[in-house]
This record gives C-alpha cells, sequence and structure tokens, in this order.
C-alpha cells in the first residue's frame, strides 16, 4: 500500500439523494457548520491511552443510543509502527478490526462473529475505502460483494439484516488513521445530515485518541529496546568474589541514568563501577550509556581508580548534552585482601564487616563528572574474608522524605544483620530503602568468600 498526501481539506463527502443513483455529493464545508446538538454521551477520551479501552467508549458511545451496530478499524500499518499518513488515491484499505458490536432484539450476536484483531483488506471501490481515501463519510444501502464474502457467516449474517449503512474516517490532525462503520435495523430511520456531522466529530475524538495511544506504544517499544540494548550483559563473575547488583529505573520510567559494571582485570583483581546521570529516561539513558562504554576500556588499562576518573571526567567534554554525573570506581584485590577505591560526587561506599559492624570508609573529596577540570584522589582499605562492599546511587538511600546521611545508617543497619547470600541482600536492601523510586536506584555488592559469608 502506497501513501499519499496528509491533508484531507476540500474533499467531497457522498450522501444519498432522494432521487438519484446512489448518492449526491456535500462538502465538508457544509457538514462542519451543522448543528451538534448530539455529542455522544459518554465519550471521555482525552486521558485515554489504552486501544481497547478507547475502543470499548467508542462502541458504547455509539450502540444502541445512535446506531444498532458499530465497529472501530485502524489502518494495519499503523499497528506495525507506522506513521500517519493520507492513503493513495483508489489504494486498497488493509486495517484491522479493534472491535465490533451490535445490540439488536431478540437475538445474541457473538462477539467470534467479528473478532477483534482480524486483519481486513477493504476493496477501493468499497464505500468503506472510500471512505479513508477521500477523507469524509460515506453513506450506503448495503456493504458491497467483496466485503460481506470476507466476514464470516455468523457476521454476514447480521449485516445482512441491517438497512442503513455509515462508514465515517478516525481523523488525527487531518489524517486518516482508519474508520468507524455505523449500522441500523430496517426499522431505524436512515442517518440525517445532524448525525452524519455527529459521527464525523466522533471518528476525530476516537481517531486522536489512537493516535495518542500509538505514539505512547511506539515510545514505550522504543525506550524498551533502547534499554535492553543498554543494560550490561550478564557479567562474568570473577574468580575469588561475590558480586551482585541491581539497577532500577525511577517509577513511570522504562530506562534511567544509573549503571554499573564489573570487570575482571588481572592479577584476581576486579573492577566495580557504579554511576548515575543526572535525569531520568531516555535522555540520560544516552547519557549513560556514552559514559559507561568510556569507562569500560579505561578500566581495562589498568588505571589507578583516581586515574580512570580523571579520564572519564575528560569524556563529559566531549559529549554533545552537557550533563552532571556522579561515579565510583573499585578496584577489588581478592588475593590481597584489599580494595583501592575513588570517588567523583558519589555518596561513600559502605563496608559491612563479618563481626556484623558497619563502616563508612573515607575517601578524598572529588567533583562531579562534567564540571570541568578536576585531579581525584583515592584510597585504599581492608577487605576481610566475608565482609561486604556496597556500592550505590543517592536513589536507594534518599527520598522526599528521608535524607541520605538518614539512609546511609538505615541501610549499614540492613547490612549488618544480613549475611546470607548477596542476591537475598540485594532484595532486602531494595525492599527495605527503595520505597515508591521516586530516583534510579543502583546497588552492588562484593564480598571475598570467607568469614561468616554464606
Amino acid at each position: 500500500m502506497t501513501d499519499g498526501p496528509d491533508g484531507v481539506a476540500g474533499r467531497r463527502i457522498r450522501l444519498p439523494g432522494p432521487a438519484s443513483p446512489p448518492a449526491e455529493e456535500l462538502s465538508t464545508a457544509e457538514l462542519s457548520t451543522a448543528e451538534l446538538a448530539a455529542e455522544a454521551p459518554g465519550l471521555l477520551l482525552g486521558g485515554r491511552l489504552d486501544l481497547a479501552e478507547i475502543t470499548g467508549l467508542t462502541l458504547a458511545a455509539i450502540v444502541p443510543g445512535f446506531a444498532e451496530g458499530a465497529g472501530v478499524f485502524v489502518l494495519e500499518h499503523l499497528l506495525k509502527g507506522g506513521e500517519p499518513a493520507g492513503l493513495a488515491t483508489g489504494g486498497e484499505a488493509v486495517t484491522r478490526r479493534l472491535g465490533t458490536t451490535f445490540a439488536r432484539a431478540g437475538q445474541r450476536v457473538s462477539r467470534e462473529a467479528f473478532p477483534p484483531g482480524q486483519v481486513l483488506a477493504f476493496a477501493p471501490s468499497s464505500p468503506y475505502a472510500r471512505c479513508m481515501d477521500t477523507g469524509g463519510p460515506v453513506v450506503f444501502a448495503e456493504p458491497d460483494g467483496p466485503t460481506l464474502e470476507r466476514l464470516r457467516p455468523d457476521g454476514r449474517e447480521v449485516v445482512s439484516g441491517c438497512s442503513s449503512f455509515l462508514a465515517v474516517p478516525l481523523t488525527a490532525r487531518d489524517t486518516v488513521v482508519g474508520m468507524l462503520a455505523f449500522a441500523r435495523d430496517p426499522g431505524a430511520p436512515a442517518f440525517s445530515r445532524r448525525e452524519i456531522a455527529t459521527a464525523a466529530r466522533l471518528g476525530a475524538q476516537a481517531g486522536t485518541a489512537i493516535v495518542n495511544a500509538l505514539t505512547l506504544m511506539r515510545h514505550r517499544s522504543i525506550a524498551d529496546a533502547l534499554q535492553r540494548g543498554l543494560l550490561a550483559a550478564e557479567p562474568p563473575i570473577p574468580s575469588g568474589l561475590e558480586v551482585a547488583g541491581r539497577c532500577l529505573p525511577a517509577a513511570g520510567h522504562v530506562i534511567g541514568g544509573d549503571w554499573y559494571d564489573i570487570i575482571p582485570l588481572d592479577g584476581n583483581r576486579t573492577g566495580l563501577v557504579v554511576g548515575d546521570v543526572m535525569g531520568h529516561g531516555p535522555e540520560a539513558a544516552a547519557v549513560m550509556a556514552q559514559l559507561r562504554a568510556a569507562a569500560h576500556p579505561l578500566a581495562d588499562l589498568d588505571l589507578a581508580p583516581a586515574d580512570l576518573l580523571q579520564r572519564l571526567n575528560r569524556v563529559t567534554a566531549t559529549l554533545q548534552r552537557i550533563t552532571l554525573a556522579t561515579c565510583a570506581y573499585a578496584v577489588v584485590d581478592a588475593d590481597g585482601h584489599t580494595c583501592t577505591l575513588a570517588g567523583a560526587g558519589h555518596l561513600p561506599p559502605i563496608l559491612a564487616l563479618p563481626d556484623g559492624t558497619t563502616r563508612v570508609p573515607e575517601l578524598p573529596a572529588g567533583q562531579s563528572l562534567g564540571l570541568g577540570t578536576a585531579i581525584y584522589g583515592q584510597a585504599r582499605i581492608k577487605l576481610p574474608p566475608g565482609a561486604v562492599l556496597a556500592l550505590y546511587t543517592d536513589g536507594l538511600v534518599e527520598s522526599r522524605t528521608r535524607s541520605f546521611d538518614h539512609g546511609i545508617l538505615a541501610m549499614r543497619s540492613i547490612l549488618a544483620r544480613e549475611h546470607g547470600h548477596l542476591e537475598a541482600i540485594c532484595d532486602a536492601l531494595i525492599a527495605s530503602l527503595a520505597g515508591r523510586c521516586e530516583d534510579d536506584i543502583t546497588v552492588i555488592l562484593a564480598r571475598i568468600p570467607g568469614g561468616r559469608a554464606g
């Protein structure tokens, strides 16, 4: 199917004449001035972002008060991620039925007669395709033969019992995105001009809501794909060291600016990186990806933690988006039972010893990444077997109702009493401290086996 121009202004609308062949024409300008005395009741689509809910509300507004039957159809290429665009003149309209409902006295119409999700290709000459091609309503006495043939037998029987039909385009910002189909029984009057104008307005309301929902779905899909691409692969488990980590985006986001990395080094050593880019969502994640991509090869150069942060800070000057980020880098020597650490504006690590005590090692002050030229210091601490080293971001310990000082005290209390598997300790920290996930949250725990571990 080839897409054509988006605009539909000035299109001609086909209406049945009292004594004419199938129809006479009426301009959209005439319809736009028609009195809309009967707005669709209860149709509150403005904030709806779910296709099933939008479809249900639209159908409920039509049946049974306005017509005995109705269906919602959306162009198939939109549901596959395509952008809204006009149909080519005379082109086949490939749609997917989102929902259909009939209310007929004494007759039960099953859902299977008009299955939602069914893809239907309307022939160019059909009133349904003409409606979407011209961007205007089409009134007709019966569906075309090819359309009837494509219906299921029970659906064909229901439709064949109707005597008056109307198709109006689903529109959004002057672009056709699908169609609403209406059907009335023989005892009901034919669709009046005023009713056609009301139906067209409903098509614009529903079309806009559907486009908004599809846009949100597309953005979520892009963000989800971005998140999967940015998340670290399952890190290698270094020999002589137990490691566990968690990285969660803030509530309402599928991706964030926090990250951690585990980098095996020579000599039975392991590099641990934790970073936090200011902000949330895809923009913060894009910056995070660049910093993380730079930190990994710098660690592979076996740089000292302070040198790595200094070079990583230089990288921020090359980023297109000026940003602020904090970072901590630790190198754990499993054979020497030591750890060398450096921080760039980051909260201090916590060390939980096997005897149940905890402490916060003092590190030289270091400014956050992205604030200009800086020099960083580092410190070496003992890491006895069984001791847990915790690196984390402020989202874990700080919230609107809790300062990071109180959060660090709470985290120390949890680490003091937890001596089991590191994965379980990570879960305990998240469950106790994360709350509503107001910010991105990352924590990584490392332990040299021995002591009270296990």
